[in-house]
């Protein structure tokens, strides 16, 4: 999948981004479909895969329009939005279900101000030339949000592009979303968050260095940097992780290989610390993680975390956790 940030002078992508920027897409007409996309949960890959097939049947290039932060955060000075995914996360999971290009926008003022009409003319029209478009049927755009499925079907008709709504996935009576999913993973209902992502919760995160700690304690753990996720809580998790190439790649994932996840704040050792991710692989010859984006899936919490009167008791406890952890796995598998 080919990833480009912005779209020419009406449109920046994300501070610090790296790769193309501007008007540099692949040109043509393409099938579009346009969202925030937090999670890629089935809802998501409903539209996508109607995308995908569309244009197949065509021959022409499948594409989305997203954006690097929830437009929520720009809308509200005073809400941060907690995602289901980092952007980079959200790009490979994109790049899984078949979309052939990306667009990441950044939603700033400028875009959050630009007129639903000049967004269809001059975005989805002019510069990326819809020749079809697909959104679920309760997408809004443009200022304030005066957009709708309504208006994008005239304008399908004024443009001649071709134009779907599609119904919203539903699950128990409530329609899927990344909403929904977030209150989910916060609350550790894993099995029901599960089932509307339509695969297991996870993270994706650059490796950084840590403090060497847990390999002093005879638990060597790869730190993963976290941005804006929203996490599960505090806690041993089951789970597994895996080395990711960069969207655009083209390289394969590496395959998974069981592990034990910590989501805390380290109690015993400091008491007012921030939430940090850790992971420990107990399978010996693993190459070198640090600077390398991790996957890792959550697939059930042992137990929640807590503080130890002395560091030797954290070590026996965490000797606990690896047996029950490769316990469940070897089971699970």
């Amino acid at each position: 999948m080919r990833v480009i940030y912005g779209i020419g002078p009406l449109e920046r992508g994300p501070r610090g981004a790296k790769g193309p920027s501007g008007p540099k897409g692949p040109a043509g007409p393409k099938v579009l479909t346009v969202g925030v996309f937090d999670g890629v949960h089935r809802g998501h890959r409903a539209v996508l895969e109607r995308v995908r097939r569309a244009s197949r049947k065509a021959r022409r290039m499948s594409a989305v329009v997203t954006f690097a932060r929830h437009p929520s955060s720009t809308l509200s000075a005073n809400r941060s939005v907690r995602h289901l995914t980092s952007l980079t996360h959200k790009l490979l999971l994109l790049e899984r279900a078949g979309i052939d290009c990306c667009y990441v926008l950044a939603f700033d003022r400028s875009l959050a101000r630009l007129p639903a009409e000049a967004f269809v003319r001059d975005i989805l029209v002019k510069k990326l030339k819809v020749a079809a478009l697909y959104v679920g049927e309760g997408f809004v755009y443009g200022r304030g949000g005066r957009g709708d499925v309504a208006s994008l079907r005239a304008a399908g008709r004024r443009y001649g592009f071709c134009f779907t709504a599609l119904r919203r996935r539903v699950f128990a009576g409530r329609p899927i979303s990344s909403t929904r999913i977030r209150a989910l993973v916060e609350k550790g209902d894993l099995a029901t968050a599960q089932r509307l992502l339509g695969r297991r919760v996870s993270l994706l995160g650059c490796v950084v260095r840590g403090e060497g700690r847990g390999r002093r304690l005879g638990f060597p753990t790869a730190n993963l940097a976290i941005e804006h996720e929203a996490l599960v809580p505090d806690g041993v998790y089951a789970g597994r992780g895996r080395l990711c190439a960069r969207p655009g790649s083209g390289r394969r994932p590496a395959p998974w290989t069981p592990c034990a996840v910590y989501v805390g704040r380290k109690p015993t050792f400091y008491p007012d610390a921030g939430r940090v991710v850790e992971v420990h692989f107990w399978r010996k010859g693993l190459p070198a993680l640090r600077g390398r984006l991790l996957e890792v899936e959550f697939i059930r919490r042992l137990r929640p975390d807590r503080r130890f009167a002395k560091a030797g008791d954290l070590v026996v406890q965490m000797r606990r956790d690896v047996l029950l952890a490769k316990g469940f796995l070897k089971r699970f598998s």
